[in-house]
């Protein structure tokens, strides 16, 4: 020993200290013993003492005994971290896995090993192979993505370990396959996306893909025909129709999918499966009725929106492949000559509802809106016909017909754009004023030249309707000016029964003075609990935010706001004016407010902070202040003061 204490090394080797330990029979594999563990540490490697070595080399040759490696993680870690090392400067694989050298105090086992059989080759042998067991298969992973072993040089464990077969397979060919213990299913998949590229997936990807996806990500790519798929794959509808669409329609003899889904692919042509799969045989054959009726199925042939929408592409000679006497008449009334449909306008959901003696009356004309009064059953309708170039004539025509909808009280109506100018804001007013039913009304005008004499009509008949509730009016783009503002107004001021309220003016240059009135007018509204007001570019100035005040105050059930003033002439005093009308909301939980593009300031855009900070009830706010004249300093006040309303849930805040 080193310090010179006790038997030499000599005696201690003479009493065979590992042999009598080795040869235990209770450590031995035949009598049921549990072996030996040879235990890596951080500190000292099992490997780097020749005495350990030994043991281990002595263990597995002479005495039967099972031996394995235990490791921990962090050493685990350690040795990726060498060989990681190692490759990335060029070493070669003996470098990798060759032992640490002999130490000066294992001179007289070194002795003893050349006197076995064998001497130190035989130990070499026994305890590479031990060693190369027992590595991680990660190691294995890593060696052969470098191109420094092959499957055949990896462990027992990493030829089983898919992650390293695919590895294998990437780096070396497929012929790596043949080294692999994994299962019949893992190799089918490496097979398979070896087909995709070397670089194509990773093997994370392959192992949460089932064989049918893959098998249908290699016909997408043609590199795979239905012939080549597994049994399963045949079966799988979506796989199937991925083939015809790569391959052609012959693919079908290869499908054992049922006969309904191989009908429904015949007719996909070039459609997408998830298409396909939503669509019964009728959708389908309609989808496809380009071709005609005569290609349809018998139940296609007598379903009435196949038949119809047939006539409407190929014209009513189509009605002799029709297997339905009743939805023949109906269809043969509808069609202008006996050819083609009027205008296509009208869909077949809207026939389904006529009946045969409506059809008769000739009441379908070129309209499509003209069907409408025969829609006798419904009470709220929605139409959307933004710039579809009415004028005031469409515009006289739908109202004439809507006129008939005595039952309708929920009417949406989007005219945006439709170049009705003040002729027709006059038509629209005296169609207005004929629902007098209504109780819920959103009307789109946005875009449409009214003008001053215009915007007053639509307004004097909006007044008119005592019953509503709820109107949404879009007005914006109009070009109304001040003196159409002012009839706006005194419109809306009128709807003393509604409670929830949208009005756009966006855009209508309406100046200070109309402005106020809007205010005032919507001050009066005191039932009124959702107000949305949009007024932005419209050169409102201080008084206008004044106003604003005044009005809001009045509104003491409101409980959700939206107000657009941006890109007004509101400086510090206005933005006061607006933030101590805020404040007074007491009851509001919803708020939205756009004060962008005016010149606040800091001090003002401190007190929409704090007229916010008052609404303790507030749990949903949208905020912008941007392009507002805030300094740096203002705007971290304000978002750390906003930051600080914890009862707030849903916040915008822009600045």
């Amino acid at each position: 020993p080193e310090d010179g204490v006790g038997p030499k090394l000599e005696h201690q080797l003479a009493l065979e200290p590992f042999a009598s330990v080795i040869r235990n029979p209770s450590l031995k594999a035949a009598n049921g013993g549990h072996g030996m563990v040879a235990l890596h540490t951080t500190t000292d490697d099992l490997y780097s003492r020749l005495w350990c070595v030994h043991e281990v080399e002595r263990a597995i040759v002479e005495e039967d005994v099972e031996i394995i490696a235990s490791m921990s993680q962090k050493y685990i870690d350690l040795m990726v971290g060498r060989v990681e090392q190692f490759l990335g400067l060029g070493a070669t694989l003996n470098d990798c896995f060759r032992a640490a050298g002999v130490q000066d105090d294992e001179e007289k086992l070194v002795k003893l090993i050349l006197q076995q059989a064998n001497g130190f080759d035989g130990l070499d042998k026994v305890v590479e192979n031990f060693r190369r067991e027992q590595l991680p298969d990660i190691i294995f992973e890593k060696l052969i993505r470098k191109g420094l072993t092959r499957l055949d040089g990896a462990s027992t464990s990493a030829r089983a370990n898919a992650a390293v077969v695919f590895a294998a397979c990437q780096a070396h060919g497929a012929g790596q396959l043949q080294h692999a213990t994994t299962n019949p299913e893992v190799s089918e998949r490496i097979r398979l996306a070896g087909l995709l590229g070397n670089d194509e997936l990773r093997w994370q990807d392959i192992e949460v893909l089932d064989l049918e996806d893959l098998q249908m990500k290699l016909i997408r790519k043609g590199l795979l025909t239905l012939d080549g798929a597994s049994t399963s794959a045949r079966a799988n509808a979506a796989v199937v129709f991925a083939a015809c669409q790569a391959h052609g329609a012959g693919q079908l003899q290869h499908a054992t999918t049922n006969p309904e889904v191989s009908e429904r692919i015949r007719l996909a042509g070039l459609l997408r499966w998830q298409d396909i799969e939503i669509l019964d045989l009728e959708d389908l054959q309609m989808t496809l009725i380009r071709k005609g009726l005569e290609y349809a199925s018998t139940s296609a042939r007598a379903d009435a929106a196949i038949v119809f929408a047939a006539c409407q592409m190929h014209g009513g000679g189509q009605l002799e492949h029709a297997t339905n006497p009743e939805v023949r008449e109906r269809i043969r009334l509808a069609l202008r000559g006996g050819n083609r449909f009027c205008d296509e306008k009208l869909r077949w959901q809207d026939l389904e509802v006529i009946d045969l003696e409506d059809l008769k009356l000739g009441q379908i004309l070129r309209l499509g809106v003209r069907t409408l009064p025969e829609l006798r059953q419904i009470t709220k309708l929605s139409l959307a016909w933004a710039g579809e170039g009415l004028g005031a004539k469409g515009c006289k025509t739908l109202f004439g017909a809507m006129a008939q909808l005595k039952q309708i009280t929920d009417l949406s109506l989007n005219l945006k754009g439709n170049n009705l100018g003040a002729e027709g804001g006059f038509v629209l007013s005296e169609g207005i004023v004929q629902l007098k039913q209504i109780t819920d009304l959103s009307l789109d005008l946005g875009s449409n030249d009214l003008g001053v004499d215009g915007g007053k009509a639509v307004s004097e008949g909006i007044a008119q309707l005592k019953q509503i509730t709820k109107l949404s009016l879009d007005l914006s783009k109009n070009d109304l000016g001040a003196e159409g503002g002012q009839a706006v107004s005194e419109g809306t001021a009128q709807l003393k029964q509604i409670t929830d309220l949208s009005l756009n003016l966006e855009c209508n240059h309406l100046g200070d003075e109309s402005g106020q009135a809007v205010f005032e007018a919507i001050g009066q509204l005191k039932q009124i609990t959702k107000l949305s007001l949009t007024l932005g570019y419209n050169k409102l100035g201080d008084e206008s935010g004044q106003a604003v005040s005044e009005a809001i105050a009045q509104l003491k059930q409101i409980t959700d706001l939206s107000l657009d003033l941006r890109y007004n002439d509101l400086s510090a005093e206005g933005g006061q004016a607006v933030s101590e009308a805020i404040a007074q909301l007491k009851q509001i939980t919803k708020l939205s407010l756009d004060l962008q593009g005016n010149r606040l300031g800091d001090e003002s855009g401190q007190a929409v902070f704090e007229a916010i900070a008052q609404l303790k009830q507030i749990t949903d706010l949208s905020l912008d202040l941007r392009y507002t004249d805030l300094s740096a300093e203002g705007r971290k006040a304000v978002s750390e003061g906003i930051a600080q309303l914890k009862h707030i849930t849903n916040l915008s805040l822009e600045l």
